[in-house]
């Protein structure tokens, strides 16, 4: 009798844990091979929320800039506001900070920005600006007197920014 009973408690339990994997399911996106449906009783209208499960196509020459900031700041833990300063102002808040130095010197390297501490001329003008004029040839003579790997590339980066900063400020937005 009593093995009876526990058979039946197991039975209602697993039947009790489908029925709850079963609603979970349905709470939840479902994949039908490339996209996936959305439940709309539960979409909230956010399209961020909506994925595939295919890659999109990427043109030639693609860089991933997020995957470079992520490995980056794995071997140089930079924090964002140290970033975010240099974007806008063309320095860092302590510019002896070989971290940071790093951290953008591997920055360009891993986008392809930079090899050997030459400028991709092309990458350069399509993610930072439009270089005109010697600004590719004078910004990698840049840091040349540098022992430090960091603290040359970070050179050469120093003056594509500022630079670029310079030039966007003296050209009127239509």
């Amino acid at each position: 009798m009593l093995s009876m009973l526990f058979k039946t408690l197991a039975v209602v339990a697993l039947l009790s844990l489908g029925m709850c994997t079963i609603k979970a399911l349905q709470d939840h996106a479902k994949d039908n091979g490339d996209i996936f449906i959305i439940n709309y009783d539960s979409f909230d209208g956010d399209v961020d929320d909506i994925s595939t499960t295919t890659q999109a196509p990427r043109e030639a020459g693609y860089v991933d800039l997020d995957e470079v900031v992520r490995n980056c700041n794995a071997s140089f833990i930079t924090p964002m506001s140290n970033v975010l300063q240099f974007n806008t102002t063309g320095a860092l808040p302590d510019e002896k900070d070989k971290t940071s130095m790093c951290y953008f010197h591997c920055f360009f390297e891993k986008s392809g920005l930079m090899d050997n501490y030459k400028l991709n001329a092309d990458l350069v003008r399509k993610y930072v600006w439009p270089a005109t004029g010697d600004s590719i040839e004078a910004c990698e003579k840049q840091g040349k007197d540098e022992a430090n790997a960091c603290e040359r590339g970070y050179a050469i980066i120093k003056c594509v920014v500022l630079r670029s900063l310079t030039d966007a400020r003296n050209i009127p937005v239509v």
